[in-house]
């Protein structure tokens, strides 16, 4: 198994540069494909102050991100130039559609999509940041790359897992198996549990590490039995711990008339992730 497609979305100039670094080696290392992404968000549309007036139409938004297009396009070429893989740029306009249903298809055809975390501070991030639904609706590994700090070009040598035995949490183990093999440590954590097992065959990530270890991953397993503390908030104090640079877990929630529902440890961990993270639901 191997990331042969990785997608990254490219929607801000001033993170671009961070999302970069780690991508492009990972691209190099795995012999990927890799692609940018860049789509023009909608314009928007609302209601006339004054009944019965047209609606007023909005797209300065949109003129703001087609003059800064080019440099998202120069950055990217920069950072492949000369490198071992092979990348390409595509470049879309979302049209009446949202940024994420317009990316949704190309992530879906993608090994590995990689996105930058939500920026609250932006002014552009409810049309263009959309690390969320793309690990909720793509149906692909989502790597995010934290705004604070960035990330730096090699990641993945230390790594910690979330492992609570769901359908995500297996997702999210399976689908970082590339990364997990090559890593240099591998430590599988199952948070809020209500009592530390008595021997190590009824520990609960037991299974996971003996099927890990037939892929060929050195691994340890641990449980934190942490039942009064946010999960999202222990695993992040885990990796810090554990000096990890990335953090594989399972994304939680679902999708409810467009909004977005997220479970208390996915919702904490986007919000507060000091590293890397790769989520699959």
């Amino acid at each position: 198994m191997s990331y042969k497609t990785i997608l990254m979305h490219c929607n801000d100039k001033r993170r671009i540069a961070g999302l970069l670094a780690p991508t492009v080696r990972l691209a190099e290392t795995f012999q990927s494909h890799l692609i940018g992404l860049s789509i023009v968000p909608p314009i928007s549309v609302v209601a006339g102050g004054v009944p019965g007036a047209p609606p007023i139409t909005i797209d300065a938004h949109c003129q703001l991100y087609r003059e800064e297009n080019p440099a998202r396009r120069a950055a990217f070429d920069a950072a492949v130039q000369g490198r071992g893989l092979v990348a390409e740029w595509i470049d879309d306009d979302a049209g009446a559609f949202s940024v994420a249903e317009s990316a949704l298809p190309y992530a879906r055809t993608a090994d590995l999509v990689v996105a930058g975390q939500t920026d609250p501070e932006w002014a552009l991030t409810d049309w263009l940041d959309i690390p969320d639904r793309l690990a909720m609706e793509s149906g692909r590994p989502v790597l995010i790359i934290p705004n604070a700090g960035g990330a730096r070009e090699d990641i993945g040598e230390k790594v910690v897992v979330a492992w609570n035995g769901r359908r995500e949490a297996s997702r999210a183990v399976f689908d970082s198996l590339p990364l997990l093999q090559r890593a240099k440590s591998v430590k599988i954590v199952c948070v809020n549990r209500e009592s530390e097992p008595e021997t190590a065959a009824d520990l609960p990530t037991a299974g996971i590490a003996a099927a890990l270890a037939r892929h060929g991953v050195r691994c340890e397993a641990t449980e934190l039995a942490r039942p009064r503390e946010n999960a999202g908030k222990a695993l992040i104090d885990c990796a810090k711990d554990s000096d990890a640079d990335l953090l594989v877990m399972g994304c939680y929630g679902h999708t409810r008339f467009r909004e977005m529902v997220f479970g208390g440890a996915s919702r904490y961990v986007l919000a507060h992730m000091p590293i890397p993270v790769l989520m699959s639901h």
